[in-house]
């Protein structure tokens, strides 16, 4: 049982450290402060996996840096793959797209990123995994199961918020591209890029000077967009997390709807 909860440990604060790393490689990159992850809270489950099977299999190999940095990379890359596929057959949407770097393999993984895993493995198996068993073996068993017990409490109701969340924007992508459908069969026609709420008025206002028999029509989808923009704080964080979101179904929606959640009119 000590055994278990060590490593349900080990798993959280490697994916605190993913978290750290990912916020801090992205924000560097867009020049700007991202909050990086799939789940609300600062943890990225897929570099505490990958975290595990790196020590799991790795260990009897610390010291060659060599078969650490090789195994890292390729094992590294095959869990970045595979977590891609699964994520696009649950949510019908792919996260991430490396399309636009050299040497990657269907978008879901690259040779950069993967060359930089490689290079963390080396550097958790040689340096960071000592000091984190250091670290957890002075915890008092006590809290360690306290810890545990909260942690598992913890991620449990992050993954239900999340889950909720990308429920309802599968409902917002459908009631969107709706809406979308509405304005275009009374030729009302705004550009993804131009979606915003101020645009999309001067439209509305354009078009009922020259048709008042529509009113009705056009405040009920001005009500639909407005609707879906609400409550929206979650959905926002998301699609910023990962700005190369697309949908397999309703990517036009999802290209809008990204539009929507930028426009701070209230």
């Amino acid at each position: 049982m000590i055994y278990l909860c060590k490593y349900i440990l080990y798993f959280f604060l490697y994916a605190f450290f993913g978290w750290c790393c990912e916020c801090i490689y992205c924000s560097f990159g867009d020049k700007k402060v991202v909050n990086r992850g799939f789940l609300n809270g600062p943890i990225c489950p897929i570099y505490g996996f990958g975290a595990l099977f790196i020590i799991f299999l790795l260990n009897d190999y610390i010291g060659d840096w060599a078969i650490v940095f090789t195994m890292g990379l390729i094992m590294t890359s095959i869990l970045e793959y595979v977590t891609s596929v699964i994520l696009e057959f649950l949510f019908h949407s792919t996260w991430w797209d490396y399309s636009n770097r050299m040497f990657n393999i269907n978008g879901r993984v690259c040779l950069k990123n993967s060359i930089l895993f490689g290079m963390m493995s080396v550097v958790l198996m040689e340096i960071i995994h000592p000091m984190v068993v250091g670290f957890v073996d002075d915890i008092n068993i006590n809290y360690l199961y306290i810890l545990v017990f909260l942690l598992i409490l913890y991620i449990i109701i992050d993954i239900s918020i999340t889950l909720n969340s990308l429920n309802k924007l599968r409902y917002k992508l459908e009631r969107l591209e709706e809406a979308l459908e509405d304005l275009k069969k009374i030729n009302i026609h705004v550009k993804s890029e131009k979606f915003t709420e101020e645009n999309i008025l001067k439209s509305i206002y354009n078009f009922r000077q020259k048709d008042d028999k529509l009113k009705f029509k056009i405040n009920d989808i001005y009500s639909k967009l407005v609707n879906i923009k609400k409550k929206s704080k979650v959905q926002r964080r998301i699609l910023k997390a990962f700005p190369n979101m697309n949908h397999k179904n309703r990517n036009e929606g999802l290209k809008y709807l990204k539009q929507m959640l930028k426009d701070k009119t209230k």
